[in-house]
């Protein structure tokens, strides 16, 4: 069945004819659960523009809506024509994507790239489309990143990350400061990262935390083997592992201090001391309830070992 829609073509295309291509994708990878669900009540609502190149047909826009179809087993889907990439269709898609929080950072460099390699936009004669207040005010993106050479030197570095790596900073929207700083490790730091994350859930702030500090354990040249064998059950602990290794006096006034508060502490009388150092103060804490012999109870805190406890205070 063919129609039409502002001189566009409409036509019924089978499945098995789209070619799954990501050359022009720049949708987190990740979609989120819901869309999965909507296309199995309502079907398509949006329309997908697809390239034709002799009897295929390639995805210009809905990539992760075509993938689910094409999983699901469904045979065909209504679908707009085009013969050749479209500068207007591409950039209201692109507004879409970021109006709906679904183009991360790479996605975001991406976008810019495409509009700047294939549709040459930064030609004399394009300008109308303000590429740079374009990437400024839709996309997000630093002044610096626009221009040639950091766009093209940022995509060609984003690009062959590993897989899980770059999904991740992309559905979590890692900020480019932090990006830059991973892109400084070389590939045997990347993939021990990736592993990472395939292993356990990381927090986006416990991740920037352990960039952070990898970054400046490579800076003092400290070998890959030691990173690589860490020992980390979850993401704080990994965090704390490579704390330590940034810190090289940390880990031992760490033991030092638990060992101080093991002594100092009884039954009902605990001690909250600052995880990394961080303050200049700990608190006792004196567990009180109505059965309570106030008496006994204080007498924890007046006989404990006063000279102990200014041995811990004095490691903040």
């Amino acid at each position: 069945m063919n129609d039409r829609m502002n001189n566009r073509i409409i036509v019924d295309i089978s499945i098995s004819d789209i070619v799954y291509d990501e050359s022009f994708k720049i949708s987190k990878r990740n979609y989120p659960h819901q869309l999965r669900t909507s296309l199995e009540l309502s079907g398509m609502l949006e329309l997908p523009y697809l390239l034709k190149k002799d009897s295929k047909y390639y995805i210009f826009t809905c990539h992760n809506r075509i993938k689910i179809l094409q999983e699901s087993g469904a045979k065909e889907i209504r679908s707009i024509i085009l013969e050749n990439p479209d500068i207007e269709i591409f950039m209201s898609h692109i507004s879409l994507k970021m109006y709906r929080n679904e183009l991360g950072p790479f996605g975001r460099l991406k976008a810019i790239y495409l509009l700047k390699s294939v549709f040459k936009v930064d030609e004399p004669d394009l300008k109308e489309f303000g590429l740079k207040e374009f990437g400024l005010k839709i996309l997000k993106l630093q002044p610096e990143i626009l221009e040639d050479d950091a766009l093209d030197a940022l995509m060609k570095n984003i690009a062959v990350l590993p897989e899980i790596l770059l999904n991740y900073i992309d559905d979590r929207d890692i900020s480019f400061k932090i990006i830059k700083d991973i892109l400084t490790l070389p590939q045997s730091w990347l993939e021990v990262i990736n592993r990472w994350l395939k292993e356990i859930h990381v927090r986006v702030n416990i991740f920037k935390s352990v960039i952070d500090n990898l970054f400046d354990i490579y800076r003092k040249g400290v070998d890959i083997s030691v990173i690589d064998s860490v020992e980390y059950s979850d993401d704080k602990t990994l965090n704390d592992s490579i704390f330590s290794l940034r810190y090289s006096q940390f880990s031992i006034l760490k033991s030092k201090s638990n060992i101080l508060i093991n002594e100092l502490s009884c039954k009902g009388l605990s001690i909250d001391f600052p995880e990394y150092f961080e303050k200049s103060s700990v608190t006792l804490k004196l567990e009180i309830n109505k059965k309570s012999d106030l008496s006994n109870e204080f007498k924890k805190i007046l006989t404990m070992d006063v000279e102990k406890l200014k041995e811990l205070i004095s490691l903040l």
